[in-house]
């Protein structure tokens, strides 16, 4: 494996060294990294990405940037009359609105030619996890970050029935953390369920997740908890709603569930053109970025709800800064068992 990973990075090397090399590179991990964007981000699962040209786009009055600008569909309604009865005329309209579009771009990664050659691992390794990666995280951060903003301006906020205990108990902002229970959900589902609206999917962390094998036989029935208690939580659908999970907790917070209507009733999620990555090589330094532009918003707040298993103040998103920041490996700081030292 790593004398592949070598040869992988000597062909990289030696098609940097001429211009038709280096478009070759740029077309092949181009539709590597737009595959990955589609797959790993959850703001794509809750709002399926659609793809728009310069040409679906029109010229901003406000900024130096273009927009999309669609509309939403106007309100109607029936009535009832006699045989002689004329309906009640209305002038119909329907409101418009514009979603602005915002670059989303890896840091630009740099390595000699040199150290290159030292290293076991595919290049194309280091492509997907230090420049895919990154982009999709931004995405879903900046989803969050509209999501939580149409909560609090529509207050379709409800607290889990632990943290709601804990609050009329002792008061407001203890710090209490609760856990996932079954009428938990019932209140998110009820959020949008009880407004000729339907939730549809439901955004969680594993952690979140993880917090319904505490269930009983109360909560799941016989069957289902021996089967949780063999294979585990399967699947994706509970009381008839679709989960989408995240491993993203410094993103998604433990204790923030979040509820959507289907996406036609939600919002949009628009992609200009397609990803672009761009490589280059200046004398021995080698590097590339990869980058997109986006259009992202809620455009129907009340499509989305939020569930809050806990009794404090609504916890604040981290900033776009330390998203991707957090190291789990205490290598730098020695620390790895057997640990060998050099005499």
């Amino acid at each position: 494996m790593s004398q592949n990973s070598s040869a992988l990075n000597s062909v990289f090397m030696a098609h940097l060294s001429n211009a038709e090399g280096k478009e070759k590179l740029a077309a092949v991990t181009q539709t590597y990294v737009r595959d990955k964007l589609r797959e790993n981000s959850f703001a794509r699962k809750v709002i399926p990405p659609q793809q728009v040209t310069r040409a679906d786009l029109q010229v901003s009055v406000n900024h130096d940037t273009m927009v999309y600008i669609d509309e939403i569909e106007p309100n109607s309604r029936a009535m009832s009359m006699t045989f002689r009865g004329q309906p009640t005329a209305r002038y119909i309209r329907a409101s418009r609105y514009e979603i602005p579009f915002f670059t989303v771009s890896s840091e630009r990664f740099e390595k000699t030619e040199q150290e290159l050659m030292a290293y076991k691992m595919a290049i194309t390794k280091v492509i997907e996890d230090n420049s895919v990666k990154d982009i999709q995280e931004i995405e879903d951060h900046r989803f969050l970050v509209y999501v939580e903003a149409a909560c609090q301006a529509t207050g379709q906020i409800v607290k889990g029935e632990q943290a709601q205990d804990d609050e009329d108990e002792n008061g407001a902002n203890t710090g209490f953390r609760g856990t996932l229970q079954r009428n938990d959900l019932v209140l998110l589902f009820q959020e949008l369920d009880g407004s000729r609206r339907r939730l549809a999917q439901v955004l969680i962390n594993e952690s979140d997740w993880d917090s319904i094998l505490t269930w009983n036989i109360e909560d799941l029935g016989d069957s289902e908890q021996g089967a949780m208690f063999r294979k585990g939580l399967t699947g994706d659908s509970i009381m008839g709603r679709k989960f989408i999970r995240t491993i993203k907790t410094d993103i998604l917070q433990s204790g923030n569930i979040y509820g959507f209507c289907d996406p036609e009733w939600l919002g949009k999620f628009l992609v200009l053109n397609n990803t672009k990555f761009y490589i280059d090589k200046e004398a021995n330094l080698i590097w590339w970025q990869a980058w997109e532009d986006i259009g992202m918003s809620i455009v129907n707040v009340a499509s989305c709800a939020k569930l809050e298993l806990y009794n404090d103040a609504s916890d604040d998103l981290i900033g776009e800064d330390e998203v991707g920041t957090q190291v789990f490996h205490q290598l730098d700081d020695g620390i790895l068992f057997p640990a060998v030292s050099s005499y």
